[in-house]
């Protein structure tokens, strides 16, 4: 049982974890030079559109961690429920990703492929926030600021690795949030293990 002050703090931590994680292929490529960085450099209509983008982030965690995840756990074996609300929870965020981040000069299936792999463990690990938290609305703050983050902050890229350090910072932070809630999400891995 997790003790009060624990309760209060690790869901902050586990979303502070998930953005430095999800974002961490920023830092990495301006270090590396593969990327210039730019704040609120983008049309004045991005950011009139911010607010709407974060009510969305926060619809699409109600509907895919709150009801859709919900609605699954009773109906799925044991350990199932996470990884279908997982490939759910997908679809918007790459759709979105594709109209909003466009490449031109890359050909559309590589784009499209490298947004599902990406998008694929930041959903993961939205959906352990959700369930290490047992709400909804922890993973709705993680994905509006991770959304808020991506209209605020500009790369300019320059060179092919950002995709595969993008892929990495996706995977760290399902990796991040699973660490920091070990604790909470104990009695679920021991109702996966005794189905072994």
């Amino acid at each position: 049982m997790a003790r009060n002050g624990e309760r209060t703090i690790l869901p902050a931590l586990a979303i502070l974890g998930f953005l430095a994680a999800a974002l961490a292929y920023l830092p990495a490529a301006r270090f590396l030079r593969y990327a210039t960085i730019a704040f609120f450099a983008r049309e004045a209509s991005w950011h009139l559109a911010l607010p709407v983008v974060v009510l969305l982030a926060l619809l699409h965690e109600a509907l895919v961690r709150g009801r859709l995840y919900g609605w699954l756990r009773g109906r799925v074996r044991v350990g199932f429920a996470a990884p279908i609300a997982a490939v759910a929870g997908v679809v918007a965020p790459v759709a979105v990703r594709l109209w909003l981040f466009p490449f031109p000069a890359v050909p559309w299936p590589l784009v499209l492929g490298q947004a599902v792999v990406a998008e694929l463990p930041l959903s993961l690990a939205l959906c352990l926030l959700a369930l290490g938290t047992g709400r909804w609305l922890t993973s709705g703050a993680a994905l509006a600021l991770l959304w808020t983050a991506r209209f605020v902050v500009v790369p300019t890229f320059h060179g092919s690795p950002l995709p595969t350090l993008e892929i990495f910072a996706a995977v760290l932070a399902a990796v991040v949030v699973a660490l920091v809630l070990h604790r909470p999400l104990a009695p679920h891995r021991e109702a996966l293990e005794g189905l072994s």
